[in-house]
């Protein structure tokens, strides 16, 4: 694992190459073993190094023939590769994959090589052949890739939006449709950024630069949900084994060697990565998360989890009084606003990780978007049977019968009212509102402008590509294109490489998120069952109270610690938003939530977070 950065005028002379310095400086946290550049006339690569295949012998930048190479992430197939690299007569002089995925572009193209890559990576390549840099995201999105164009035509990259901000020719002017996608989606999708003119590369695309100019094109597509290999289905059983040995596999092939570390939390997705893990290794280190706040706590089936298997259980828990402490490591590590309120105690499960020794933990992250995880898939069939011109009287019924309650996870008031809100909405939107911070009819009157119709660009494209499908399946293909790979990937991503820790999520391997998309609907969604499929192919290896379980959701009680102990936290919020934010609705947020009258966690902490950001050293 690893941060990377570049350089790159084709047909010219850099004018700054030694800029490359303070650019992996500002990415050192990514890799802090070590740092490795390669210059010359029209281009300089970098890349700073989390030593974990081949430790000793790894530095990059590779080259290979005439291609050079950066890459952040993990290639799992590297070994075989190798192999039919040498085979060809292509030297390889370590065991290190970043070797492997330049000799694949020295063989052939670099667009041929993404074809065999099976991983998580950003990459960076750059051919003398052509002189043309080929730049590179992962399938689903794991890994981050920021571009831009400095004002002499030279294109800058990094693996952080920081490692541009630190080029004194970048200018930070503020991206007002991404300031609204971030009040609504909690993330900011690609292509933008909270800058203008500062751009990330969508997942499973690429970017090739040359004399010619610049083109960015997809280089995989993402399976169509119901998208069947063949017209015959082999029956229920034959499904939840291939589903069984392709989460298997996927474990496999993410198992680092040495000690494994798990983050687990005694829900579904975790425990059949843990149970995989010890059916191939026999040991393995689970770190979960406790809260004092029995609706937030989930230490108790995370026990369950690690006495069933033998797991080798470490509890961590987390207190209100440490929130003041993970914000301010949040403002200043984070350079781009990411508002996901898991993000607290996902950066504390990954400090306790990296503290304990390990370079690589594994996750259950993917499992939801790609097997029928969320309840919103049932509420998706659900809402023909609510019209439209009835969402206002619902959200007065939510708010009346089932009053919202900041102490609890997600209380039923809660759910009832946001809901509604999405009820009159086209399908792709609504999947949006029910997920994110402030509804499209909110942002107005905190902004003092209209929503600027160009925020619902990323979502209605990829909803036109499967308008021909079931509503539940619909939603699963939106949330993977961008709840998973522009929120959830992410947030993950920055937490853990602020730790300088490596995490692997087996649910997103490409073989197995192909497979998901080809299986019969109702072994993702059932009648009131979500991810039947997957709770059938692993009920031997689990306790069946863990496999009953409701969807939780792995989070953080910011409603009640900014309702109580923490609710100085937004003492000044409205002073600290001013220019951008009307502080009467911020006002007027913070009286509902304190008095109890609302919840509206998701709101303040949105705001937050986006205040910190905003005086923070990249704000």
């Amino acid at each position: 694992m690893c941060g990377i950065a570049g350089l790159v005028l084709p047909g010219g002379v850099l004018q700054d190459p030694g800029a490359i310095d303070a650019m992996l400086t500002s990415l050192a946290h990514r890799g802090p073993d070590e740092r490795g550049e390669r210059r010359g006339e029209s281009v300089v690569l970098g890349a700073t190094r989390l030593a974990i295949v081949d430790p000793t012998s790894g530095q990059q930048p590779f080259s290979v023939g005439p291609v050079w190479g950066v890459m952040n992430g993990e290639v799992y197939n590297h070994g075989p590769l190798r192999k039919e690299l040498v085979a060809l007569g292509i030297p390889q002089e370590t065991l290190c994959d970043g070797e492997v995925m330049v000799g694949l572009a020295a063989h052939s193209t670099p667009r041929r090589a993404l074809d065999r890559l099976d991983g998580m990576f950003a990459l960076a390549l750059w051919d003398e052949r052509d002189q043309s840099l080929t730049l590179a995201r992962d399938r689903v999105g794991q890994k981050p890739l920021y571009w831009t164009r400095l004002p002499d035509g030279t294109l800058a990259f990094a693996s952080e939006l920081k490692g541009l901000l630190v080029l004194p020719q970048v200018r930070r002017a503020l991206d007002p449709v991404a300031l609204q996608q971030l009040l609504l989606f909690e993330f900011i999708p690609a292509p933008r950024t909270i800058y203008q003119g500062i751009h990330k590369l969508e997942a499973g695309t690429l970017l090739r630069l040359d004399r010619d100019g610049l083109r960015i094109e997809r280089w995989w597509e993402p399976p169509l949900p119901g998208a069947r290999t063949s017209r015959f289905d082999p029956g229920r059983e034959r499904h939840l084994g291939a589903l069984r040995t392709a989460v298997r596999q996927a474990v496999g092939r993410r198992l680092p060697e040495g000690p494994v570390a798990l983050l687990t939390s005694g829900g579904i997705d975790s425990s059949v990565v843990a149970a995989c893990a010890m059916e191939r290794r026999g040991e393995a280190h689970a770190f979960s998360m406790g809260f004092s706040e029995a609706s937030f706590d989930e230490s108790g089936p995370a026990a369950e989890l690690a006495r069933h298997l033998g797991l080798q259980a470490h509890p961590l828990h987390f207190g209100p009084t440490q929130l003041e402490q993970t914000l301010e490591t949040l403002s200043v590590g984070l350079c781009e606003p990411l508002t996901d309120g898991s993000l607290p105690s996902t950066l504390r499960l990954c400090q306790a990780v990296h503290q304990a020794g390990f370079k690589v933990a594994l996750g259950g992250d993917g499992a939801d978007e790609h097997l029928g995880g969320y309840p919103t898939y049932l509420a998706h069939r659900a809402l023909p049977a609510a019209p439209a011109r009835g969402s206002g009287l619902l959200r007065r019924i939510g708010a009346r019968v089932l009053p919202e309650d900041n102490r609890r996870n997600l209380s039923a008031g809660v759910k009832l009212r946001r809901f509604a809100e999405g009820a009159g909405m086209p399908w792709q939107r609504r999947n949006q509102v029910w997920l994110g911070a402030f509804t499209p009819q909110e942002i107005p009157a905190l902004l003092g402008v209209p929503l600027d119709p160009a925020v619902w660009e990323p979502v209605d494209r990829w909803a036109a590509r499967v308008q021909e499908t079931s509503p539940a399946l619909r939603a699963m293909y939106l949330d993977q294109r961008l709840y998973l790979a522009e929120g959830v990937l992410q947030k993950v991503d920055r937490a853990s490489m602020l730790t300088s820790l490596e995490v692997r999520a087996p649910f997103v391997d490409h073989h197995l998120v192909a497979l998901a998309a080809s299986l019969p609907e109702h072994l993702k969604v059932g009648p009131v069952r979500t991810k039947a499929g997957l709770r059938d192919a692993f009920a031997d290896a689990l306790p069946a109270s863990l496999l009953r379980r409701p969807k939780k959701g792995f989070g953080t009680p910011l409603g009640p610690w900014l309702r109580g102990p923490q609710s100085a936290l937004l003492q000044d919020l409205e002073r600290q938003l001013a220019g951008w934010i009307d502080p009467e609705p911020v006002a007027a947020l913070r009286r509902e939530h304190r008095s109890g009258q609302r919840d509206h966690r998701r709101r303040l902490w949105t705001l937050l977070l986006l205040a910190r950001w905003r005086k923070g050293p990249w704000g």
